[in-house]
Parts: C-alpha cells; structure tokens; sequence
C-alpha cells in the first residue's frame, strides 16, 4: 500500500555512467593538489608536472650505469602516465557536453555491461579502499577498464 508513494529509481545511461567513473578517476589522480584550485586547472598542473619530469628523466638517460637505466625505465613509465592522463582528460571533455549525450550513448552501446559493472565497482570503491596499495592497484584497473571501453571513440 505505502509502494504506492515510493520515488521510482532515476535509471542512470551509460554516458552518466562513463562520466562519474572518469570524474572519479581523474579526481583520483589529482587527489594530492589543492581543491581550490578548479579542477581543470589541477588537470593541467598535473600535465605540466608530467611533462617536466619526463624532460629531466629523458636527459639523465644513460645504459652503462644503474641510476641510468633507472631514469629508462622512469621515463618510460612517466611516458605512459601521461598519454594515459591527456586520453582520459581529453575524454571527459567530450562528456561534459549534454549535446553529445545521445551520439555517445549509442556509441558506447556494445559496452553498455561492461560500463555498467565499472560502474557498481567506482560507486562501492569503499570496499577496496583499505590501503594505498590496493588504492592505487583498484584505480589503475579502473582506468585500463575505462580505456579499452572508450577506444572507439575517436
């Protein structure tokens, strides 16, 4: 009798559902900048801090010494955080704009299950939260996940 009054769940599409991940992901990766600034403003910072620790990275390459070869591999580790931050930035652009709303949910169609589960892990990522390690192990699976579903998009 009292079902009667209950407010029916908001059904929530797979572009709400792709951009709450990739807002979280990214709020993830910007975590240690001040909030104050706007959240663009972190994005570039990040970049920028990316960037400029690739340079001096790439300068002190060298393969006959160990701290050489450890700014190799720095380098190229830097290298993919990167890439994968510009990817990720440049994809949550697309889903700030509602006009885009419907063309990318058709889009993402054939990733429609697989979005939605991403989705119940990043609303429920309390569960996986209980130490840094794991943390950072769940947002990179997340972000793998995220990409390989969104790679079509371009």
């Amino acid at each position: 009798m009292f079902g009667i009054f209950k407010e029916s769940e908001k059904i929530v599409d797979t572009f709400e559902q792709v951009s709450f991940i990739l807002k979280s992901l990214l709020t993830y990766e910007l975590k240690d900048l001040p909030i104050r600034y706007e959240f663009w403003y972190r994005v570039a910072i990040r970049q920028e801090e990316l960037r400029t620790l690739n340079n001096e990275h790439r300068a002190k390459i060298s393969m006959t010494t160990a701290v050489g070869r450890f700014h190799q591999t720095q380098y190229e580790e830097t290298k993919q955080k990167l890439a994968k931050l510009e990817r990720l930035a440049d994809v949550y652009k697309s889903f700030c704009i509602e006009e885009e709303r419907e063309a990318l949910n058709h889009r993402l169609l054939f990733h429609k299950e697989a979005i939605s589960e991403l989705y119940e892990h990043v609303q429920h990522k309390d569960l996986y939260m209980y130490c840094d390690v794991v943390q950072q192990h769940f947002w990179d699976a997340v972000s793998e996940d995220v990409i390989n579903a969104i790679a079509h998009l371009d």
